[in-house]
């Protein structure tokens, strides 16, 4: 078995330092800066290159999952990743090339990180209640990363932000060698001696990235006044429970701030928009389950829900999903089968219902009925992501592994900064005893967490196993280069 990195309570502290550090810092906006976007050629891309920050992101997100704990559910990310690119493509955000995360913590937050790279903790989908409400928040994020707000504060304040930039990666060079505390105190000094900036510049920099996201959700479809919604009700939440919510920690709220976002709201033309979808309430729904303490509790709650609908409307669907997910928790196959079923009568081809049903088959050890199910929903659509990583998980589990290496193998060039494919592939060579595709598997495991010597280690002994063999050697030597290059992305 491939020894994963260990996520501790005191990664998380890092991590809080590196969002609320590197995200600020993101998040500068010079006094003067107009809303436009930066001209092609100005001084914000003579300091950071966009490609230098494409760089910089994806060093960052993997010294970040190394030490953080993050949820790898094909279905979660799948919606994710559609809802970030429709909004992406609704944006002033050029070319976009994102690399998405989902943060295991039920605090309400969501960063963006120069680079294209944005993440949401789970608490994010807990509580906004409306896809809209839900997508304000990634809107917004996608409004600092359109408008390189890192680059602008870097030509701005080029001395005291390089000793900043500096002490962040600093903390996260600390953080992979495994001392959180002193990476914690790092990125904290490095806060502290930038905070007189970032109380000047932050308002103006929030108050942008507001009115370019709600200009991107009126653009996708979306109703903009979910944003100031949201934001008020996080401001009473932080007032009535007297807890600062992590959210409110990071994007500060202030009456004018989410009054501003009211007026703005009011402005966009009155015409019927989308605040909801059925797919964001499933998803919901299946990061709650995941949350839950007492899924018995929660199984007699979504009971008492369904009772109460006279037909099968969304809410109803969304309830009879959640009864069979809290069901299979409780070791319940058959009861969680029944709940499932209408929803299976009524829509066969939706991937939410049969991977909930695929699961069941698999807690149950019917993995062969698991298959076919799969099977039958792929050969329709056959370019869903969510439903071929579970038939790949059940052909493996079934000792079956050649059935989808090789899509397999496809799909983890096809997604390079994707964890999850690389997984199943170390399973997948560990089931057909291919030790060369175990270690180069590894390697990228490793690399994707952050340990890029581990990666190192892992192709050298890859390349021992077919010193002969030239082409592979060759192939392997220059996927060690690679990660070495990787490895200088940190000093940029």
């Amino acid at each position: 078995m491939i020894p994963y990195p260990d996520r501790n309570t005191l990664m998380k502290a890092l991590v809080t330092a590196l969002l609320t550090g590197l995200v600020l810092l993101g998040t500068l906006l010079p006094a003067h800066a107009e809303s436009e976007l930066p001209e092609l050629g100005d001084n914000s891309s003579a300091i950071v290159s966009p490609e230098q920050e494409y760089r910089l992101g994806r060093a960052w997100i993997r010294k970040l999952r190394g030490s953080t704990s993050s949820i790898n559910d094909p279905i979660l990310q799948s919606y994710l990743e559609r809802q970030c690119y429709r909004l992406a493509f609704n944006s002033p955000l050029k070319d976009p090339d994102l690399t998405l995360i989902i943060i295991n913590d039920k605090a309400i937050n969501a960063f963006a990180v120069p680079g294209g790279v944005i993440g949401i903790n789970a608490g994010l989908l807990l509580h906004a209640e409306t896809e809209a409400e839900f997508s304000s928040v990634l809107a917004h994020e996608l409004g600092h990363l359109s408008q390189r707000h890192f680059a602008r504060q870097l030509a701005e304040s080029k001395n005291s932000q390089w000793v900043y930039l500096g002490a962040m990666l600093a903390s996260i060079a600390v953080a992979a060698s495994g001392d959180g505390q002193g990476a914690y105190a790092l990125g904290a000094s490095a806060q502290a001696a930038s905070l007189q900036n970032r109380l000047s510049y932050s308002r103006l920099n929030e108050q942008e990235a507001d009115r370019i996201g709600m200009q991107t959700l009126a653009d996708a479809g979306l109703d903009p006044q979910a944003m100031p919604r949201f934001f008020q009700r996080m401001e009473r939440q932080s007032r009535q429970v007297g807890a600062i919510p992590e959210f409110v920690l990071t994007h500060p709220l202030t009456q004018s701030r989410i009054a501003d976002t009211f007026n703005r709201a009011n402005q966009f033309p009155k015409r019927k928009r989308a605040e909801d979808a059925l797919d964001y309430q499933l998803a919901r729904t299946r990061m709650l389950v995941q949350f839950m303490n007492d899924t018995g509790r929660g199984a007699a709650h979504f009971q008492e829900q369904i009772k109460e609908s006279r037909t099968l409307d969304d809410s109803a669907r969304v309830n009879h999903l959640g009864l069979a997910l809290a069901l299979v928790r409780e070791r319940k196959f058959a009861e969680a089968h029944e709940a499932l079923a209408p929803l299976l009568a009524d829509d066969p081809q939706r991937a939410d219902y049969v991977i909930a049903e695929a699961e069941i088959l698999f807690s149950e050890r019917r993995l062969d009925d698991a298959a076919r199910l799969l099977e039958a929903a792929l050969a329709i659509t056959p370019d869903s992501y969510p439903l071929f990583m579970y038939y790949a998980k059940v052909r493996i589990a079934n000792g079956e592994a050649a059935m989808v290496t090789e899509r397999l193998e496809a799909l983890a060039r096809e997604r390079s900064d994707d964890i999850q494919p690389w997984r199943l592939l170390v399973d997948a060579y560990s089931s057909s005893k291919n030790a060369l595709g175990v270690h180069r598997a590894r390697a990228e495991v490793f690399f994707l967490y952050g340990h890029e010597d581990k990666a190192l280690e892992q192709l050298k002994m890859a390349g021992d196993l077919v010193r002969n063999d030239y082409p592979m050697t060759a192939r392997i030597q220059k996927r060690m280069r690679k990660i070495e290059e990787a490895k200088q992305d940190m000093k940029l």
